[in-house]
């Protein structure tokens, strides 16, 4: 194998990674980040695909899980849903982090050093074999976990058929599992419950922007400005 086969090689790798974390997030949408101590919080960065806002998660931390929320376009809720509990999904997910972290280690350093030290096909094959054996275990964990982690089997042949297909996407496990939860919960209910204050500060400043954006189309005295304005002035309310 040449130095440039092995460049091209982990360059295919790298953009695989990228694109499957890549995820497009509706004018009203967040993302929670679970982090070691409580969430972060993300709206997605300025650049819009097709109307959305493009949020890539850091590549060095794919044991953080992701959650999905949004709040109501139009200030009202829908309905009045009990915020689903996710303290035990994060930690079946947490059991599994420390086996993420080193599919982490066997891309981010041992794939370079194989294709572009060792240039060794002995080596690759066995770099390929350890990679998915700790794909393996982690679809086992998966698996063995699907009920706390609320999936079904279907969910899980997905996920499975994802990670085992294509490797670099193993890397987005935890991620997609996150992703696949459903937070049917009023977003200040969330923030209460759930977020710090500094990330109550951050979630603030997005619902700001937005919804100041949000107003910018519609009419002033319509019921759907009164009300997102109302939405903005409780959660205001409550970051106090």
């Amino acid at each position: 194998m040449t130095l440039y086969d092995g460049l091209l090689l982990l360059g295919g790798v790298v953009v695989l990674y990228l694109y499957d974390s890549a995820l497009l997030l509706f004018h009203n949408e967040i993302v929670l980040v679970g982090q070691r101590h409580g969430y972060g919080v993300s709206a997605g960065s300025g650049l819009e695909l097709a109307g959305r806002h493009v949020y890539l998660p850091s590549p060095l931390f794919p044991h953080q899980p992701l959650f999905r929320m949004s709040w109501p376009q139009n200030g009202v809720p829908a309905r009045h849903a009990p915020l689903i509990r996710v303290r035990r999904v994060r930690v079946a997910l947490a059991a599994a982090s420390g086996w993420m972290l080193l599919l982490l280690v066997l891309f981010a350093v041992g794939l370079p050093y194989v294709l572009l030290v060792t240039r060794d096909a002995r080596l690759l094959l066995a770099w390929i074999a350890a990679v998915y054996t700790v794909i393996g275990i982690l679809l086992m964990h998966v698996y063995r976990h699907r009920k706390t982690l609320n999936l079904s089997r279907r969910a899980v042949v997905a996920i499975a058929m994802d990670a085992l297909l294509c490797a670099p996407f193993a890397l987005n496990m935890v991620r997609k599992i996150g992703l696949r939860q459903r937070l049917d919960v009023d977003l200040r209910t969330a923030a209460n419950s759930m977020l710090s204050a500094n990330a109550n500060r951050e979630l603030l400043a997005i619902l700001r922007q937005r919804i100041q954006t949000s107003l910018g189309f519609v009419e002033p005295d319509e019921v759907a400005s009164h009300a997102l304005a109302t939405y903005l002035a409780d959660f205001e309310g409550l970051c106090k």
